[in-house]
């Protein structure tokens, strides 16, 4: 196990379980697995690493196992083209409900390594910062949005735009934690 400084996402697919009631087993299946395909290349085109599928939830992680200075940036990047991915599918299929996705997104120490038993290990991050991102994706972020924490915030400031939420409670948390939601990225203008 290593510490990391990393910077962890869960993405959750709102509206997936209700609409499957209404769909057959093997469509389910192939939903999912057209929907988890895209949103992965999203991940990998960031270098990002897919953690694990956790239902219809993605949980991704940037800066581990290999560091990367930029992590934060690379995450919130990746979630949002996720978000872009399910608009495009969503456009492309006729009728039917409409998918949406709700995303947290948190940055800080993480333990990684093969967590497990001795007879079955995958690699993941444990942590504080781990916990974060996911009770900001369950607790704060509503359908559509993305919303990072304090410490992505202060490493990203400089390229999107965010509001501020205030401070949020959240399962698991002595002490209130602030909390952004996403806007856009900030277009730079070159001088000439």
């Amino acid at each position: 196990m290593q510490e990391r400084h990393a910077t962890v996402s869960y993405t959750d697919v709102v509206g997936f379980t209700t609409m499957s009631e209404t769909m057959e087993p093997r469509e389910v299946g192939a939903t999912i697995n057209e929907l988890f395909t895209e949103l992965t290349e999203c991940i990998f085109k960031y270098e990002g690493t897919l953690d694990k599928y956790i239902g219809d939830c993605i949980m991704a992680v940037f800066g581990a196992p290999i560091p990367q200075k930029d992590n934060a940036l690379r995450c919130v990047r990746a979630v949002l083209e996720m978000h872009r991915a399910l608009d495009r599918l969503n456009a492309d299929r006729e009728g039917g409900p409409r998918l949406q996705l709700r995303s947290g997104i948190n940055t800080g120490t993480v333990v990684a390594g093969d967590i497990g038993s001795p007879k079955r290990k995958d690699y993941s991050v444990l942590g504080d910062t781990v916990n974060l991102a996911s009770r900001l994706e369950g607790s704060v972020a509503k359908p559509g949005q993305i919303v990072i924490g304090d410490s992505t915030y202060a490493e990203v400031k400089d390229h999107f735009e965010c509001e501020f939420l205030g401070s949020q409670s959240v399962k698991g948390k002595k002490r209130e934690v602030g909390a952004y939601l996403l806007l856009r990225e900030k277009v730079t203008v070159n001088a000439s």
